[in-house]
């Protein structure tokens, strides 16, 4: 009885080294990865850095164009639809200024594309187009990939020393302050009612065509 209690003793012994001798090499394998992940994440920006910066290049390049022209469309096709019966006045310029009824004192103006898309958006039909979210919450995953997929080689270029780890908090702390982020805009409760609701339109319609006023 003495010897089979020896024997397994010994073999207990022998499974829990081998089971350590495993666990180890489990982990040395897990910080091998992490390591080359990391080594192939430097590499490959810094072999594709120069062939990405240039097809960025043409696609801003064609994606300003693309707006210009829609902007511009979307100016002439509203212009043609109204009669009004004071002359207006529209001043073209570099920043697509738009410029109200000669009637009225206030002007607002906008300098870049994307500005002065939200300003079309604002002046079109007295803002009744605008319309305020319910459940910002549902695009916050498209809004973040979005946003990650533009501000995270930025932030790798500005901080080269930081592993991709590093450079993913960044990049959420700077996503929980954005303007890009859904919860960070104007947005309604789901159960608002609707006189409610057409108030607060209203309301945030005034406030945003505030930035864009003309001092």
């Amino acid at each position: 009885m003495g010897k089979k209690q020896v024997v397994n003793a010994k073999k207990e012994a022998g499974n829990a080294r081998k089971e350590a001798s495993a666990n180890a090499k489990n982990a040395k394998a897990q910080a091998a990865k992490a390591a080359q992940e990391d080594e192939d994440w430097k590499k490959g920006s810094k072999s594709n850095a120069k062939k990405e910066d240039e097809e960025q290049k043409k696609a801003e390049a064609a994606r300003k164009k693309a707006e210009r022209e829609a902007i511009l469309k979307a100016e002439e096709a509203e212009l043609s639809k109204k009669k009004p019966t004071t002359k207006e006045k529209l001043i073209p310029t570099k920043t697509f200024k738009i410029r109200e009824t000669v009637e009225k004192d206030d002007s607002y103006g906008a300098s870049g594309i994307d500005s002065a898309l939200d300003l079309l958006d604002l002046t079109v039909k007295d803002g009744s187009n605008v319309k305020l979210d319910r459940h910002p919450e549902r695009r916050q995953k498209a809004a973040y990939a979005a946003f990650e997929e533009r501000r995270l080689p930025e932030l790798k270029a500005e901080n080269p020393s930081l592993r991709l780890t590093q450079l993913k908090e960044l990049l959420f702390k700077e996503w929980q302050k954005s303007p890009d982020n859904p919860m960070n805009q104007a947005h309604l409760e789901y159960d608002t009612k609707k006189s409610d609701a057409k108030e607060f339109i209203s309301t945030a319609r005034e406030a945003e065509l505030e930035r864009f006023r003309n001092k």
